[in-house]
């Protein structure tokens, strides 16, 4: 069975390099492995309904969450990379479209668009040869 990649990266783009200095700003406690998300559970065994609340570390799904420069070097733009743990379960997906929705739902209008997915991350440029 094919594994799932190992890191998906997105690019965000800002309508100015202010915006995305903003967005990043705030988006650094969001992204944090020690954040907390809950999510209720609903459940209707035998018709009665059943509510659970469920906590997840985002440390326990993902073992880095970055941002980076955009690769086009655009300053209004960058990347938020998330590296799912290798023992992660699905539900990392579910964080990670959790924290795309926030960044959707804040007034600033932002862009996101998958940039690209895999089990290597080029995210750091090559460094300089001499």
């Amino acid at each position: 069975m094919r594994q799932p990649p190992t890191y998906t990266s997105w690019k965000l783009t800002c309508h100015s390099p202010e915006d995305a200095q903003a967005l990043q700003q705030w988006l650094s406690s969001r992204i944090n492995l020690d954040r907390v998300l809950t999510d209720t559970v609903r459940a209707t065994p035998n018709g009665v309904e059943q509510v659970q609340t469920v906590q997840h570390w985002l440390g326990d799904y993902f073992a880095d969450i970055r941002m980076l420069p955009d690769s086009q070097a655009n300053p209004a733009s960058f990347r938020l990379v998330f590296h799912r743990r290798p023992d992660s379960v699905r539900f990392s997906k579910d964080l990670m479209v959790n924290i795309l929705q926030e960044i959707e739902a804040i007034p600033q209008k932002v862009s996101i668009e998958l940039d690209s997915k895999g089990e290597m991350e080029s995210a750091a440029p090559p460094a300089n040869r001499q």
